[in-house]
């Protein structure tokens, strides 16, 4: 029921505005899902890992990670294969405890299945379990977006070439200006 609501939603969107959409999502049990948002109209698709060591994953959000990093990978090339390359995209929370090299080697693996990692700074929020959390230094940060930036630009894939969403914005993350 709410997946048809959600189609007839994003169609009626698209009827009123010619306007780039994405949608966000976790991997759902059926592939099969990703060509039918694709034909209703979505441009691009998030799937969010947020962070990318399984052990953490686990600490930090036990919920999501009862979905294996295999499923997403497998996930991602399927998105892909329907949406295109560059226009799939996750988000990587930097700062959660995640090494600059583990989170620059998922980015290597998602690049070379066409995924953008679109790598963001964690912010403590105040009322949250994360509240007292530090965010990462301007040091950690460049030490991720600077090698991921050149890493991109390799791929030739760029933040202004998504259709729509967080990585085409880039408002939450510096990496952008890191893919020159």
């Amino acid at each position: 029921m709410a997946r048809r609501f959600c189609a007839r939603a994003r169609f009626a969107i698209k009827a009123a505005v010619d306007l780039p959409i994405q949608a966000q999502c976790e991997p759902p049990d059926d592939d099969r899902w990703f060509a039918r948002m694709k034909a209703s109209g979505i441009d691009t698709l998030g799937m969010h890992l947020e962070v990318v060591t399984p052990a953490l994953r686990e600490r930090i959000m036990p919920g999501k990670a009862s979905v294996p990093l295999s499923r997403y990978m497998e996930a991602f090339e399927s998105a892909v294969a329907v949406f295109g390359r560059g226009q799939v995209s996750t988000y990587i929370l930097a700062g959660l405890g995640d090494s600059a090299e583990a989170i620059l080697t998922m980015s290597r693996e998602l690049i070379e299945l066409g995924v953008y990692p679109f790598v963001v700074p964690f912010v403590p929020i105040s009322g949250t379990p994360l509240e007292d959390h530090p965010a990462p230094t301007p040091e950690f940060m460049k030490s991720v977006l600077q090698p991921l930036g050149g890493m991109l630009n390799a791929a030739a894939m760029r933040s202004s070439d998504i259709k729509a969403g967080c990585g085409k914005c880039g408002a939450c993350s510096s990496l952008s200006s890191y893919e020159e």
